[in-house]
């Protein structure tokens, strides 16, 4: 047992491997350009960096979680870390694009072990009033370290290059680790799930196959042969995947929890937020960059509107939490980003970013409200006994939103952009690597609106799920102060 020193080293301990592993997601989007450039490959293949890492995060997170109480949360949570801070090292010495993504994917199986632990790892360490403080402060550092990841990216690159981006891992995974080892209790499930391998080989292949169609859709042909089989392959091994959980008797995602209402409406909110907005990022950053010629600190700056915003929402939806019920703050946190990226389409070629002003800040918003609301439903409306589970399943709702949602708006970019490209007789347009010339601006601003047009879409529809679905469970500021049942089986909640 470790002696609690200090009330809140858990927190800060989960708060910095969460900040590691989300700022990781976005803070490569300012150096696609320069990546692209150093070890070459088109904007399909960069893709992948951003890719790769998310498809790791979700098709890992729920058999971690497994591994995590069988072995213990805090040991799962320590070699998270580890294998972290040694793929960061990897990514940062990179020689090719090829190494590059392969060590993202190893850094993602990093993160999936910190994200499968780092809500179990709270909602053991707290109760009442405190988690409620606790989730706030979670909810706040995961909105910031995501908006955050452009800026920091912008401001690394303008001090070294892009292998610095990944270098600067190291010192905070070294904090993390020693702040887990000093204050983190271990916690174990007596009655832990099995570790599910056919369910994990065939999630991972439906999902993966469903990214790569839709990355290669527009460079193969949609129609082509290889896409077509990919589409097929996604959901042939969607279909097994669904008899597979349904057959097993702890499954690694429990279907049953999506009969509950308010936690399917929370996980499509989950996934309506990050499919909607990290694309988005992806794409309007290359465009401060290729069509406005900002260089890549520029273009992280002017995403920190969307950081100040979401920082202050995270933190007033945790406070919020126990007066308000769940199901408005989730619809007006999806409608507010739906409403921001209709907004930004206002942008042209010639405008100052300013233009899109209105609509970062309506993406913010809705970003820092949706988080901590969606992780409170979460951990109120499961049963003690299949709270690690939800959890989890939550989590991989994110994640595959962040994953499909990058290749899905990359893919209406990609098609929008090459149609235009076409009729100016630039091929080239598109790439990365080069500063557009002033006739394919347009071109690329036309295909950003889409992609705005089409996150908007994704984010009106999670609104009107999240209203229809969401029912007002208990939220965590309402949960006794003393030892919960799950708490006193030796489960965490």
């Amino acid at each position: 047992m470790v002696a609690q020193k200090w009330k809140w080293g858990t927190l800060a301990a989960v708060c910095l491997a969460q900040l590691v592993l989300m700022l990781d997601v976005t803070v490569v989007i300012v150096a696609l350009p320069d990546i692209s450039r150093d070890l070459g490959g088109d904007l399909a293949d960069v893709q992948f960096v951003v890719d790769i890492y998310a498809l790791a995060l979700a098709a890992l997170l729920l058999n971690f979680g497994a591994l995590a109480d069988r072995v213990g949360r805090r040991r799962v949570f320590l070699a998270g870390l580890a294998i972290f801070g040694v793929a960061s090292v990897l990514c940062a010495i990179a020689s090719s694009t090829a190494v590059l993504i392969g060590a993202r994917g190893v850094q993602g199986a990093g993160g999936a072990m910190l994200f499968a632990t780092g809500l179990a790892l709270l909602g053991n360490a707290y109760r009442g009033g405190d988690r409620a403080k606790a989730l706030g402060v979670f909810g706040a550092v995961f909105g910031a370290a995501v908006a955050l990841g452009p800026l920091v990216g912008g401001l690394v690159l303008e001090a070294a290059d892009w292998r610095w981006i990944f270098f600067i891992n190291i010192p905070v995974v070294v904090a993390g680790t020693w702040l887990a080892f000093a204050y983190v209790e271990e916690s174990l499930d007596p009655d832990p799930r099995a570790v599910d391998i056919p369910g994990q080989l065939t999630f991972a292949l439906s999902i993966g196959s469903l990214v790569v169609a839709l990355v290669k859709g527009q460079e193969l042909g949609w129609g082509s042969a290889t896409i077509v089989g990919l589409f097929a392959i996604a959901a042939a091994a969607l279909l097994l995947f669904v008899a597979i959980e349904t057959r097993r008797e702890s499954p690694m995602f429990d279907l049953a929890l999506l009969a509950d209402r308010s936690f399917s409406g929370a996980a499509l909110a989950a996934f309506a937020t990050s499919a909607s907005l990290f694309g988005m990022f992806v794409y309007l950053t290359i465009w401060f960059q290729r069509v406005q010629g900002m260089d890549a600190l520029e273009a992280g700056l002017k995403l920190l509107p969307v950081t100040l915003l979401a920082f202050i929402a995270a933190a007033l939806a945790g406070r919020l939490s126990g007066r308000i019920p769940p199901r408005p703050i989730l619809a007006l946190a999806l409608a507010s980003t739906a409403t921001g990226l209709l907004q930004m389409t206002t942008l042209g070629p010639a405008d100052s970013w300013t233009v899109a002003l209105p609509g970062l800040l309506l993406c913010g918003l809705g970003f820092g409200l949706a988080n901590p609301t969606v992780a409170s439903v979460t951990l109120t409306v499961a049963p003690p006994e299949r709270s690690a589970t939800a959890i989890g399943m939550n989590s991989t709702f994110r994640q595959v939103g962040v994953a499909t949602g990058v290749a899905v708006l990359g893919a209406v970019f990609d098609s929008a952009l090459g149609g235009l490209v076409a009729r100016l007789g630039d091929s080239d347009a598109g790439a990365a690597v080069i500063q557009l010339p002033p006739e394919a601006q347009a071109a690329f601003t036309d295909a950003l609106d889409n992609v705005f047009v089409t996150g908007a879409g994704i984010a009106a529809v999670g609104a009107l799920l999240a209203a229809l679905l969401v029912n007002a469970p208990p939220s965590a500021g309402d949960l006794p102060d003393g030892p919960s049942p799950s708490v006193a089986e030796g489960r965490d909640i």
